[in-house]
């Protein structure tokens, strides 16, 4: 049987193969956030290595194939030391003379070796499928790239034919160009957010779903659930949207409990079952050897949790509104400051054509407005709360590393509350604006391939 995706669906796929396809070959290899590390964490899992080594309290990572590691170092120092970002012929030359350094190396990379394998499954499928044909890096780092953008693709498509509305609101969000150039990189960035927006369409389905949901939709949702803890932990506040599906779902209120608390239990257990090895891994001192140990903060913090309470409302006062250019198109330093000034004019544009995309007649769903607005807010303290205790000092009075692209899944839910709330206001200009937002999206992928496109091709 033919199956019939909306058209948002068909225009994200579209996108990702106009876009991200390209991206992946002409983008420098592993320049994207955490390159190295998301590269070595993929290699080291396609190579069968669930679970990292430790090497000490702040060094975690793994014994991987030299001629890999020297190819990443080399691209790396060439971006950083000479701001060289090669060319194609460049980059395969360099793979090429790798080829000749032979054995396994100590690499650490901590800041991704404590994520699950689940994080890199597709990265390392990808790997593996590429090592069959060929030991060249490039073309690992290639093939990992392609399937992270099938997967993201996938995830995102799934999400929109999910939802029961919110649909160019979704649209514009997964094709933002931080996501889509994430998507078509070795990073886990892109999954972990299509992922909590896959569970989070599905338990809307749920809820507007007048039929009784079957075991199948529950065995889905407790995967997906299993599956964005182990993702990313800070995600699990994505959960509580669960609670919002109707207790007829449920044979009565009473199993609804039972049955959530017992989900939750589960999922717990599985954050705890990968975590457990990693909780006194400080990431920060890898960074940063001179940092106070991790547990000095901990303590300080849980002497008293209030103390967190003004750091957050700094960042929710005076920091999180700067960010939206980055969450829009803050790719990296391999694009000029020039371009990025550009792109976050568009990040505006986009920003309007967001706020109207909820142009549906319909009654307002009060209790799912205020719930996704509760879980976004629940999401951006838990992520602000990771980061100042493991990178923050002790009386710290803001939350330190909280970039832009933090702030994708909390976007979508405040969307969402935004949309449901102001859907029934100028549905033509804001139908309008949503098309003019999506239209922004493609014009900065477009500007950042141009200007990458014509340094590397």
């Amino acid at each position: 049987m033919r199956i019939r995706l909306r058209l948002e669906s068909r225009l994200a796929l579209l996108i990702g193969s106009v876009f991200g396809l390209p991206a992946v070959f002409l983008i420098p290899p592993a320049v994207t956030f955490d390159g190295p590390s998301h590269y070595f964490r993929s290699l080291q899992v396609s190579r069968g290595g669930i679970w990292p080594q430790v090497f000490s309290d702040r060094a975690v990572g793994g014994i991987l194939p030299k001629s890999h590691v020297e190819f990443i170092n080399s691209q790396w120092e060439s971006y950083w030391t000479r701001h060289d970002f090669g060319t194609l012929a460049e980059w395969s030359a360099s793979s090429s003379r790798s080829l000749e350094a032979t054995g396994n190396v100590r690499v650490e990379f901590t800041n991704t070796a404590v994520y699950s394998p689940a994080n890199y499954a597709l990265q390392a499928l990808g790997m593996g499928i590429s090592g069959l044909f060929s030991a060249s890096p490039l073309s690992a780092h290639r093939a990992a790239c392609l399937l992270n953008l099938a997967g993201y693709l996938a995830a995102v498509v799934s999400a929109l034919e999910l939802l029961p509305r919110f649909h160019k609101g979704a649209l514009i969000l997964v094709s933002f160009p931080l996501a889509m150039i994430q998507a078509a990189s070795v990073s886990a960035d892109a999954i972990n957010f299509a992922m909590p927006l896959l569970l989070l369409a599905y338990a809307w389905n749920l809820r507007e779903r007048r039929e009784r949901a079957s075991g199948r939709d529950m065995a889905i949702v407790l995967a997906l659930g299993m599956l964005v803890v182990l993702l990313k932990p800070n995600a699990a506040a994505a959960l509580t949207c669960l609670w919002l599906i109707p207790a007829r779902h449920f044979s009565s209120g009473l199993a609804k409990t039972a049955a959530l608390c017992a989900y939750f239990a589960c999922a717990a257990a599985v954050w705890f079952a990968w975590n457990r090895a990693n909780m006194n891994v400080d990431v920060a001192r890898w960074f940063e050897p001179s940092r106070p140990q991790l547990s000095v903060q901990k303590a300080w913090f849980f002497g008293d949790p209030r103390r967190f309470i003004h750091p957050l409302w700094h960042f929710l006062a005076n920091d999180m509104i700067r960010q939206w250019p980055h969450m829009y198109a803050g790719v990296g330093g391999w694009i000029p400051p020039r371009l990025y000034g550009g792109l976050s004019w568009l990040s505006l544009i986009c920003l309007a054509g967001l706020a109207g995309s909820g142009s549906w007649n319909r009654r307002i769903d009060w209790i799912w407005a205020a719930g996704m607005g509760l879980q976004s807010f629940a999401v951006l303290t838990l992520i602000a709360l990771a980061l100042w205790i493991s990178f923050g000092t002790v009386e710290m009075d803001y939350i330190p590393g909280f970039t832009g692209r933090y702030l994708h899944l909390a976007t979508a839910g405040f969307a969402i509350t935004w949309a449901e709330l102001f859907h029934a206001k100028l549905p033509r200009l804001r139908d309008g604006l949503s098309w003019i937002a999506l239209a922004a999206n493609c014009a900065g992928l477009t500007a950042i391939l141009v200007s990458i496109a014509s340094r590397t091709a």
